[in-house]
């Protein structure tokens, strides 16, 4: 397991709330969600984490092993080879399918060869409420056997997670803005000449 990292300067400076002086981030078992908006850091901590020989992570156990996934990787409409049979049958796969089920159908498919921190950045990149909510439980199911770390801008994968707030009270901000959007909704959907479906 990954308890803490301890940031190079070049990692540290790029992340917001750090700075050079509080180069530390905490991590918990189970399931870990880096919040905070565009610019903080999330995906920069990330890939600290996952490949920076600079920063410091603390691991607990024994051997320990990270992999770092992100919506590009998942992408099969990106192009490029494929180094495995698997891949190369997802990426056919995807050419009849949306980049969101492409996405969700290779999170589907990861195998793990014996990780026990895994990375994951945006995971609601491309998907919709139904999609989330079968990534978000397949995570969770996940941080039962691996230590899962996410970054997320999504109130969906948020849920039963050990927040790592890299903004200013960054979830606080999200409800009071959700609720205001739904409540611009509510209005919308009263006026004349608004369909409701």
């Amino acid at each position: 397991m990954l308890s803490s990292i301890s940031l190079c300067i070049h990692h540290s400076t790029k992340i917001r709330k750090l700075g050079i002086d509080r180069p530390r981030v905490h991590f918990e078992p189970g399931y870990n969600a880096i919040i905070g908006p565009n610019g903080s850091g999330k995906s920069t901590l990330l890939k600290a984490a996952a490949s920076c020989a600079l920063c410091t992570p603390e691991m607990t156990g024994g051997k320990e092993t990270i992999r770092y996934i992100t919506t590009e990787i998942l992408n099969p409409h990106a192009g490029g080879t494929f180094s495995s049979r698997d891949e190369m049958i997802q990426g056919i796969r995807s050419m009849f399918r949306s980049h969101g089920q492409g996405v969700l159908d290779s999170l589907r498919g990861q195998t793990h060869a014996k990780e026990t921190v895994i990375l994951v950045d945006s995971p609601e990149t491309g998907q919709d409420h139904e999609n989330s909510e079968l990534i978000h439980q397949g995570l969770l199911k996940m941080a039962e056997t691996y230590q899962v770390i996410i970054a997320t801008n999504s109130l969906h994968f948020m849920r039963a997670a050990n927040l790592i707030d890299l903004g200013e009270q960054t979830l606080p901000r999200l409800l009071r803005d959700t609720g205001e959007l739904l409540a611009s909704f509510e209005t919308t959907a009263h006026q004349p000449g608004v369909q409701n479906r």
